[in-house]
């Protein structure tokens, strides 16, 4: 417990919307030296885009179904608009689906941050806060990566394709 302390401790806090305090390499190397080599594999095992239950779930109930039910509102969002009908969401609110695709994708993050921060109450000093700090970080690293004039030419490009052969 004493590792999991002194990790936390030497962390700099994390507030969303903020630049990312930490890259993830130096966060990985701070995690390494303090956790047993059973944790560091958890605590890499446990990801935004795939969570390996087996490692992550004993200790972190719900993370991989949090993120399985988005990926699944996601996908059936698109499906609903390829139907021209409203989507039927398990754990998404619609809210989050208004606006243009950067504003949607940032109210998404902001929806995962927010239930992290619920999985995370009451958790002090404890492989839970350990992933649970680790996600909030990628979705800081995410959400900071965003370039709205680069998405706009990306979008431009998919709307209007070169017609060049």
């Amino acid at each position: 417990m004493s590792n999991l302390v002194y990790l936390m401790t030497g962390l700099p806090s994390l507030t969303f919307g903020q630049v990312p305090p930490i890259s993830m390499s130096e966060f990985y190397h701070d995690a390494k030296s303090q956790l047993s080599s059973a944790h560091y594999n958890m605590l890499e095992s446990a990801d935004l885009q795939e969570m390996d239950e087996k490692l992550v779930s004993s200790r972190v109930r719900g993370l991989s179904t949090l993120f399985r039910e988005i990926s699944n509102d996601l996908a059936e969002v698109r499906h609903a608009r390829t139907l021209n009908r409203q989507p039927r969401l398990e754990r998404l609110p619609l809210g989050t689906l208004a606006g243009n695709p950067l504003e949607r994708e940032k109210k998404i993050l902001q929806y995962e941050w927010e239930e992290l921060d619920t999985i995370e109450a009451g958790k002090t000093f404890t492989m839970t806060e350990v992933i649970v700090y680790k996600l909030k970080l990628q979705i800081l690293i995410r959400l900071h990566s965003f370039n709205a004039q680069q998405g706009a030419q990306v979008l431009a490009s998919v709307v209007n394709p070169s017609t060049k052969k």
